[in-house]
């Protein structure tokens, strides 16, 4: 099993959290747990759909592979949410066009349905606790010496740390600087990208 926790290094190296990158399990298929967990993960996917809806007016497709699936939303590149470049809200992934590019892109997308098996576990608690670790490492971010204020993921632990693909393992990992190519093809294969 593949399990890599990236060195913490540089001036800023022990106040960032070092991103975790590790082969996710098999998402379970079997009933009784995919109804538990379709139960569970109601409320936040009936928010996410409305939001995606609301900013795309389009239909969904679905994403994913073996180890997490969602939907994706693709919104225009200039549109008023241009500014995000990808957000996951329950199983639902919104992004822009663009984001998804090259092989940077499909390990972003990758980094965000990792997301979604957070989400699995955390039911209606993932959007409220994603909040509020986010709003904490973007504090953290501004008032830390040595601080990095670019890497807003940083200091949150359901970004780097709680997450099989961490957000700052994403770059590395498309660059091919983590994993051998067979490896980062595996794991990617998971997600379905």
């Amino acid at each position: 099993m593949l399990n890599i926790l990236e060195p913490r290094s540089g001036p800023v190296g022990r106040y960032v959290l070092g991103p975790r990158l590790r082969q996710p399990s098999v998402r379970s298929g079997a009933w009784p747990i995919a109804v538990v967990r379709r139960l569970w993960t109601l409320p936040t996917d009936v928010l996410g759909h409305l939001i995606c809806l609301g900013v795309c007016r389009c239909r969904p497709r679905r994403a994913g592979g073996s180890a997490a699936e969602g939907y994706l939303y693709v919104m225009a590149a200039d549109g008023f949410l241009a500014w995000i470049g990808a957000v996951t809200l329950g199983h639902c992934v919104l992004c822009r066009k663009d984001f998804l590019e090259g092989e940077l892109g499909r390990t972003l997308l990758a980094h965000e349905l990792a997301h979604t098996r957070q989400h699995d576990v955390l039911g209606p608690l993932y959007l409220p606790l994603h909040a509020l670790a986010q709003l904490v490492s973007v504090l953290l971010s501004l008032v830390l010496p040595g601080r990095v204020p670019s890497i807003l993921h940083a200091y949150n632990p359901l970004e780097q740390t709680f997450i099989c693909l961490g957000a700052t393992a994403v770059q590395p990992l498309a660059e091919g600087n983590l994993l051998s190519q067979g490896e980062r093809e595996a794991l990617l294969a998971s997600f379905g990208v």
